[in-house]
């Protein structure tokens, strides 16, 4: 019989490991590390961006993710397929996907998918900035105006009002009631989009999704250790397009090992022109 032993680390080795975690969380002036990021919808972290967030919760990164819309009500034709009390299942089933990929929510504007255009700018933005002071970020993520899955005005409005949130947050002059709840001023460094490359939507072969030249893209994650949280989250959303990825994903056609980012705006002085790490240049 073969006796299996469990081997203690020597204690310079776990001091040393200790050490490489606490820098891996923190930046080069000391900071916890921070990543906000914010989506128009609730299945917007699904598909694009879930390796991503499930890979800097890991590393110890306090990540934090806001949608700007609520669950929209169940539809007739589903109320008829399902019943309400598995509807209302698939509903709970959809606030999941934050939980597999360790982060946590905050929603933003409490408005169904499709009105945020009856909102005032100001407003949001608004809400976006208080975000961001409490938060504090050092990296925000978040689409481009014309979204991954679909194009919409939700994208669009959610998409320009983060990169003006993005600017304004550190400005004392913006928002100063946000000072009489306590807040103080807070500049992120980094802002990126979440993408999609052509030739990988090409090679994919999937109509609808939204992409960027090849070129546009400046940084690119290796998530592939974190596909059993990706796969979750695609399982926590019903979305048509997230069908066909799903179908894809089953059946190994569709290789979903990378998430793909364009810089957006900097603080940094150096900007290099490939990333593999959203936070280079802060650790």
């Amino acid at each position: 019989m073969t006796m299996v032993t469990s081997v203690r680390k020597p204690p310079k080795m776990a001091r040393a490991n200790a050490a490489t975690a606490i820098a891996h969380e923190h930046s080069l002036a000391g900071e916890k590390l921070s990543l906000l990021a914010v989506f128009a919808h609730p299945e917007d972290e699904s598909f694009g961006p879930a390796g991503t967030l499930a890979k800097y919760a890991s590393e110890g990164v306090q990540v934090s993710l806001a949608m700007a819309t609520r669950e929209s009500a169940p539809s007739i034709s589903e109320l008829k397929a399902y019943g309400a009390e598995q509807t209302a299942a698939q509903s709970r089933d959809r606030m999941c996907s934050c939980r597999t990929t360790g982060v946590r929510r905050a929603c933003v504007l409490d408005t169904r998918p499709g009105e945020l255009v009856k909102l005032d700018r100001q407003v949001i933005e608004g809400q976006l900035v208080r975000l961001i002071r409490e938060v504090q970020p050092q990296v925000i993520i978040t689409f481009g105006p014309d979204g991954l899955l679909s194009s919409d005005d939700d994208h669009e409005i959610i998409s320009r009002a983060v990169v003006a949130a993005f600017r304004d947050a550190g400005d004392a002059s913006k928002y100063e009631q946000h000072f009489r709840e306590g807040l103080g001023v807070h500049s992120p460094q980094k802002l990126y989009y979440c993408v999609l490359p052509q030739s990988l939507v090409t090679r994919w072969g999937v109509a609808g999704l939204s992409s960027v030249p090849d070129t546009q893209v400046t940084a690119i994650l290796d998530v592939s250790s974190y596909g059993e949280a990706m796969t979750k989250a695609l399982y926590c959303q019903r979305h048509h397009m997230l069908d066909s990825i799903r179908w894809l994903t089953e059946e190994r056609r569709l290789e979903w090992d990378a998430e793909y980012y364009t810089l957006v705006e900097s603080r940094l002085n150096k900007k290099p022109r490939r990333e593999k790490d959203l936070f280079a240049g802060l650790r």
